[in-house]
């Protein structure tokens, strides 16, 4: 019975190919499957990590399939886990008591891992002190703060607004426009962003830095996204901090009478699902999210099987790369395009003066 036990256990170095195949042919007859939760109590792992990543968009859902394919490879099961629902995506994070309820509900189920959204990284951050279990590595997604002392992988948001401002020089741009809605304290990796495209820009004259207002009421992004295609010294190219922003620069150019890309270029950052559905096709930058995961899912097990010892944090960063679509050209004479726009502003006067 004690052979039986350690070669299911996966204990087979002492015993005879022959004698294990014996044991698992019975096994199988038998229908035996294996008991985690006694192994659990056995071996003080669960064999389960805790991720606190919702599935917000395309990039999420990619980056949690090379989490699970990761985890999977070494027989980790993850537990996904947020709050609120999927009316709410975009807001949940300001709620920071859930945020914390949730990893202590994880950690009560003695998972042996927690790799955490970025909103929720900075609720851990704050409270790891009131966290009963604070023994259990984690892993964040695109958040880098000192206070936090665990291991992060985010894009390498340098090389990729790098890729994205030699595009655009190339092409002759040179008035640009930046379009972000999340650059809070939770949010480090569109300050990075936008970071990076400053430095990617430095000592280019005539660079326009946009940031939109997003709450539980909506954005006020279509407006900042119009106001920035206006006036005389309007931006040839707009690089907008995510695909979402950039739906923003497309709207906001339809309603001012402008084409993308003849009288505007417009980059945005992900390549979303919707990306090559846009008209034009949006030139973007693609994120590799799968890749993003299962580095995620590399640094948990590596902490737990002591590839990874110490405490110096690990920051692993994964290059993009710019897709080029129909949604970038070289910039055209800025007549056509201010006379459109005030055609446009003519109009909607008139239009405000008839329903007055």
């Amino acid at each position: 019975m004690a052979a039986a036990s350690r070669i299911l256990r996966g204990d087979t170095n002492e015993f005879s190919v022959a004698t294990c195949d014996r044991v698992l042919a019975a096994a199988s007859s038998l229908g035996w499957r294996r008991n985690l939760l006694v192994r659990g109590v056995q071996t003080g792992r669960t064999q389960t990590i805790g991720v606190v990543v919702p599935p917000y968009d395309s990039f999420w859902v990619g980056l949690l399939s090379g989490v699970n394919s990761g985890l999977a490879r070494a027989d980790y099961l993850p537990i996904n886990v947020w709050p609120g629902d999927t009316d709410n995506m975009p807001y949940f994070e300001s709620d920071e008591e859930e945020g914390v309820r949730l990893m202590n509900r994880l950690l009560d189920r003695r998972v042996d891992g927690l790799i955490l959204w970025p909103p929720f990284a900075l609720a851990y951050a704050k409270h790891v002190a009131e966290l009963h279990d604070q023994t259990v590595p984690v892993v964040v997604i695109d958040y880098h703060a000192d206070a936090l002392r665990s291991d992060t992988v985010a894009t390498n948001e340098t090389q990729a607004m790098r890729t994205v401002a030699e595009h655009l020089l190339a092409l002759g741009h040179r008035r640009f426009g930046y379009i972000g809605c999340r650059e809070t304290s939770a949010q480090t990796w569109a300050l990075e962003r936008r970071r990076g495209f400053e430095i990617a820009l430095d000592g280019v004259p005539g660079v326009s830095y946009r940031r939109c207002k997003l709450n539980r009421r909506g954005s006020n992004g279509l407006d900042v996204a119009t106001r920035l295609l206006q006036g005389g010294s309007a931006p040839t190219a707009v690089v907008a901090a995510t695909d979402h922003e950039a739906v923003l620069i497309y709207q906001a150019a339809a309603a001012l009478g402008m084409k993308i890309p003849d009288d505007v270029s417009v980059v945005g950052f992900a390549d979303l699902d919707f990306a090559a559905g846009m008209i034009p096709p949006l030139t973007t930058v693609r994120q590799r999210a799968s890749e993003l995961g299962r580095q995620a899912a590399s640094l948990i097990l590596g902490r737990l099987d002591g590839s990874i010892a110490g405490s110096s944090r690990h920051d692993v960063r994964v290059d993009a790369e710019l897709v080029q679509r129909r949604s970038t050209a070289p910039p055209r004479s800025d007549q056509p395009r201010q006379r459109r726009a005030a055609n446009s502003s003519r109009i909607r006067r008139q239009r405000r003066s008839s329903s007055e």
